[in-house]
């Protein structure tokens, strides 16, 4: 291993499963923090960002919707797809109509599903 790790060291690793110890580093303050790209929080587990397009009065609202994050979208497939149950969209509609100051919806529309990754 020296010819390939020039400068490297041995270190004792554990020898049974229940023996934990780190061996990676920590992750800086502020790694995943919305607010640290210039985006503001919107306090809602789905959507986590919210950003005001710059001369205009818009704003673009993001967030992650996978199964890794919300494993409870794998409850909800149609044909052998998972997709994001039709509620959850109605919540979506309804956080980003109150970050902008609107809180109603009278009605919505799906014209496709939106398929989990």
């Amino acid at each position: 291993w020296s010819a390939v790790l020039a400068g490297g060291r041995r270190v004792e690793l554990p020898t049974y499963a229940f023996q934990h110890e780190r061996y990676w580093l920590d992750a800086p303050a502020g790694v995943g923090a919305v607010t640290a790209v210039g985006r503001g929080a919107t306090g809602h587990a789905l959507m986590g960002a919210v950003v005001e397009l710059a001369g205009s009065d818009r704003m673009v609202l993001s967030g992650r919707v996978t199964l890794a994050s919300l494993g409870w979208l794998a409850d909800h497939a149609v044909y052998g797809t998972d997709v994001v149950p039709g509620a959850a969209l109605v919540e979506l509609v309804l956080r980003a109509g109150d970050v902008v100051g609107c809180g109603r919806l009278e009605e919505l529309t799906l014209q496709a599903p939106l398929v989990v990754p």
